[in-house]
């Protein structure tokens, strides 16, 4: 997913910000705001932890559903980016706080699974009457 960093073997993650924001900073249009959050959690023993969570708390989280938005995690973090530097740092303080257990294979290997999300909203804002709309 990750690739390593030289242009030639960027991943599918790095590729897709390079991009991102690439696109956001030609972005001309005043009415036009971006913004990009990332969360990452990680799942083991059927626990949920906030790999990004500024306290190093391991607290499980709740996963819970709302009516029209569905599944989401009670609490967990959500940490705005300006450039895929931010999310590699993000994604490397998140992967040192990962569960890992030596295995027959690896003597680091990952015992959890790990879900990195990246969100972007973008607002149209309307100069004539102030309105904003987010989507």
């Amino acid at each position: 997913m990750m690739g390593s960093l030289k242009d030639s073997d960027k991943g599918i993650i790095p590729r897709l910000c390079d991009l991102l924001f690439e696109r956001i900073a030609h972005n001309e249009d005043a009415t036009i705001s971006m913004k990009v959050e990332v969360s990452y959690m990680e799942i083991y023993n059927e626990k949920v932890h906030d790999l990004l969570d500024p306290k190093g708390s391991k607290q499980n989280l709740k996963v819970r559903e709302h009516n029209i938005l569905g599944p989401y995690v009670d609490g967990l973090s959500m940490l705005v980016v300006a450039s895929f530097e931010d999310i590699d740092n993000l994604m490397n303080e998140g992967n040192k706080s990962r569960t890992v257990a030596a295995t027959n294979m690896n003597n680091e290997s990952s015992r959890s699974h790990a879900v990195f999300n990246i969100v972007l909203t973008q607002t149209l804002t309307d100069p004539s009457s102030g309105v904003s709309n987010s989507s």
